[in-house]
């Protein structure tokens, strides 16, 4: 297995562009997956290879756990991994733009479809956007914090 253990993570640095990939008997494996059976046996059903260092390309047997998807999830939430906002490749508004929405919604003297217009977006966004169904990580902050 290609690895650089010159740092703490010993990252795989053969094929793989988000996780590293190995071509074993014909089949596509995880790196960190083969890792962890090198150093603990298989993987039950129902389980994946997690990481506990947040280094998708770490193969250090140390820096894996056993857990569920369901698990994994609420770790990236946790540590805020997941893409939202604007590092969500989507997006078709800036975090400033959100907040200034939101403003103008405020002030009650703009109409939805006029704020849609002005921000290339529809009016249902718009009502989603000001009652915070998106976006709603901006509810409590201003727009010194996201700026």
């Amino acid at each position: 297995m290609h690895t650089d253990k010159s740092g703490d993570c010993w990252v795989f640095t053969g094929s793989g562009q988000v996780y590293g990939k190995l071509d074993v008997k014909g089949r596509s494996v995880s790196a960190h997956r083969l890792a962890y059976e090198s150093a603990n046996g298989p993987v039950p059903a129902g389980q994946v290879v997690r990481h506990k260092c947040d280094n998708t390309k770490c193969v250090r047997p140390s820096h894996l756990e056993l857990g569920t998807h369901a698990d994994n999830s609420r770790d990236m939430t946790k540590r805020e991994r997941q893409a939202r906002g604007e590092r969500q490749g989507s997006a078709k508004l800036t975090e400033s733009q959100v907040l200034e929405i939101r403003s103008i919604a405020a002030t009650g003297s703009v109409k939805h479809s006029l704020i849609a217009k002005r921000f290339g977006v529809s009016q249902a966004q718009i009502g989603h956007i000001v009652t915070g169904r998106r976006w709603k990580y901006l509810l409590n902050q201003s727009e010194k914090e996201v700026a």
